[in-house]
């Protein structure tokens, strides 16, 4: 990658990493549909109107947006609602990894090279690590195929995406995630009425609408702008890896803002994500020597 597509990389790992503190506080105030709702009001307005919509059929915005936005963070919002901790949350998401390149090689028949493969084995090994320390008996285990559910949504949006070639990313999570508010609506309706809808966003507090705007512009608009942008340069495979780090930087928010206790097993597992991240960026160089 050039240098300046790295600080790009690294920016979305960073605003993906503390992305779940906002989402669990959200989620104090309102439930995961009218989150959902509220979260991509906010995206569409003001921008749908200062930015051209892509030169796209509806179909291809309409999936976008029902994979990407809608599965992932409907399946998100109602596993943290259902007590998963925010960094055991950020851990099984990045099964989204696996899942992508998976899917990648079926569709585009995009080889995984050499370097890539033993980094994800690396980092696997690390995500487990994390998850001995960080795993709660009394959690429901449904919780965690919650999560997964949402990362196969995020892996078939990944696909999406590539597939539809060279677009305007920020134009791009705009316009395409219509369908995504429409979706969040239609779901917030049909389960509380608008009486139901109007009372959670009175109940909503001021960190909780922080926490929206949060999701909807830095998140969302800079996240998904950047990730887009990132998926149309390169190959999937090289990539998705990077969002491995996504968990580390997760639970350190997590101890930081949210009293989330690192034990040693999550120390050594930030160590082996850490070395498998090493592994992705410079293992080509040390393969060719």
């Amino acid at each position: 990658m050039a240098n300046k597509d790295w600080l790009i990389a690294i920016a979305v790992i960073l605003i993906w990493g503390i992305n779940f503190i906002f989402m669990k506080i959200a989620l104090f105030d309102v439930s995961p549909m009218v989150l959902g709702m509220l979260r991509f009001a906010f995206l569409l307005l003001p921008a749908i109107f200062f930015l051209a919509r892509p030169p796209l059929l509806w179909r291809w915005l309409i999936l976008y947006g029902l994979t990407i936005s809608f599965g992932q963070f409907a399946f998100m919002f109602l596993a943290l609602s259902m007590g998963v901790p925010t960094g055991l949350a950020a851990l099984v998401h990045q099964s989204q990894v696996s899942f992508t390149v998976i899917l990648a090689a079926l569709v585009f028949k995009e080889g995984v090279r050499r370097h890539h493969f033993f980094a994800m084995m690396i980092a696997a090994v690390g995500l487990f690590l994390i998850g001995v320390g960080q795993f709660q008996g009394d959690m429901a285990v449904i919780g965690l195929f919650v999560v997964m559910a949402g990362s196969f949504s995020w892996a078939l949006g990944n696909i999406v995406v590539k597939k539809l070639g060279n677009i305007n990313p920020i134009s791009l999570v705009v316009w395409g995630n219509l369908s995504t508010f429409v979706a969040f609506t239609a779901g917030s309706l049909c389960l509380y009425g608008a009486d139901g809808v109007g009372v959670q966003i009175a109940n909503l507090k001021p960190l909780g609408w922080l926490s929206i705007l949060y999701l909807a512009y830095v998140a969302s608009l800079l996240g998904y702008g950047g990730w887009g942008y990132l998926l149309l340069r390169y190959p999937a495979s090289q990539v998705t890896p990077l969002a491995l780090f996504v968990p580390v930087v997760a639970l350190l928010a997590g101890m930081l803002f949210m009293a989330e206790q690192l034990t040693a097993w999550h120390w050594l597992g930030i160590v082996v994500v850490m070395a498998s991240l090493l592994t992705h960026v410079f293992g080509a160089k040390k393969i060719r020597s």
